[in-house]
């Protein structure tokens, strides 16, 4: 007998604790695959040589959420998307900001070095 289970990706992120006023809300449109595995983390990101989160464990990645948390510090994401060679991408978080990509490689895992003091980040990675 098979094991069969289906994830709908919905999120919903805002500065009130009752969800109000919301910053961001994602409610993406039907997948042609599947998701079908993901990575769900909160991370205590460093500063200078950064935090690696291993992404080689899934087949593919059709998602890809990293949120600073942190009200003071940016947080740096250098990762690699899907036809981007051997080029990364490094991207800038603001404290309190989100970084939602829907191409990334998950060969290459992902950097996330804070700027002058550790922060916490949530990470979400959604794959095939």
């Amino acid at each position: 007998m098979a094991d069969y289970a289906k994830l709908h990706v919905k999120g919903l992120f805002s500065k009130n604790s009752d969800y109000s006023d919301p910053k961001v809300s994602m409610a993406p449109a039907a997948y042609t695959l599947t998701p079908d595995e993901y990575i769900h983390t909160e991370l205590q990101v460093d500063t200078s040589s950064g935090t690696t989160l291993t992404t080689s464990i899934l087949s593919s990645a059709t998602l890809l959420v990293v949120k600073n948390n942190d009200a003071t510090n940016y947080v740096t994401a250098t990762f690699r998307s899907a036809g981007n060679g051997t080029d990364n991408n490094i991207i800038r978080i603001a404290a309190g900001g989100l970084l939602a990509v829907s191409d990334y490689t998950v060969a290459n895992n992902l950097l996330l070095v804070a700027n002058s003091a550790a922060c916490e980040c949530e990470v979400f990675i959604v794959g095939t």
